[in-house]
């Protein structure tokens, strides 16, 4: 069984880094495990790997939905470089890092990142203004459409990096920002925050009136919203070695 193995004695299985425990037992079980949801596969002694994997790609969603109830290891650092991945629009792009030029060119095989030195900071930089240069350009092409049908329009739209939240809205000052972070997840979610902070210019607070406004122009805000806060959460595993 030829399992890729990390310095920490990790395997890559379906996307997975697993710790693989083979022993005299019948079946394949999974466990996820706390205190950072380090998944566990114990498999049967000469179990082909492809069986293995198929096991833990059908349990995919379930697998994924447990990492998501445990905090991300503060011991694993990420590092921007070969094996690892970066989000963009809702997809897992390999990073093929370089020295040079700082910024990013989609290629076939993922992600070139490049920066001025291989310092993980520097990495992070540039692909931090990649992400600020993407939500800029996609906000600008939806604004027209959501000015159109709310009668909203902000003064001033900023994209930069934010903490805890998505976006916010000055109302008085008629201006909206919003986070860099929303380049890596679906497109449907950058609708729905420019939307939701678009109201505010309108409904300063999140009332009734603020409530039926949304639900009116966007009927799956809900789901959307969930869905973001979902992948968000599992987001700290997408760039993992693989």
């Amino acid at each position: 069984m030829n399992h890729k193995t990390d310095p920490n004695g990790l395997v890559s299985l379906a996307g997975f880094d697993v710790r693989l425990v083979l022993k005299k037992v019948r079946r394949v079980t999974i466990a996820v495990l706390p205190p950072f949801g380090e998944v566990r596969v114990t498999a049967p002694v000469g179990t082909p790997q492809a069986t293995i994997e198929a096991i833990v790609s059908e349990r995919r969603a379930w697998i994924e939905n447990k990492i998501a109830g445990f905090p991300a290891d503060p011991g694993k650092e990420r590092r921007y470089g070969e094996g690892e991945y970066a989000l963009l629009w809702g997809r897992r792009l390999r990073i093929l890092p370089r020295v040079g030029t700082p910024g990013v060119l989609l290629v076939p095989e993922g992600m070139i990142l490049s920066a001025r030195t291989d310092e993980p900071k520097k990495r992070a930089a540039a692909l931090e203004a990649f992400y600020r240069k993407e939500v800029q350009t996609e906000a600008q092409k939806l604004l027209p459409v959501l000015s159109a049908m709310t009668g909203l329009s902000p003064s001033k739209l900023t994209v930069r990096k934010m903490g805890r939240r998505w976006g916010t809205c000055y109302h008085r000052e008629g201006t909206v920002n919003l986070s860099l972070s929303l380049a890596a997840y679906p497109p449907a979610c950058l609708s729905y925050v420019l939307l939701h902070e678009l109201l505010h210019l309108r409904y300063p607070d999140h009332g009734r009136d603020f409530h039926a406004a949304l639900d009116r122009y966007m009927p799956d805000n809900r789901a959307v919203a969930a869905e973001l806060n979902r992948l968000h959460r599992l987001s700290s595993a997408a760039w993992a070695e693989e």
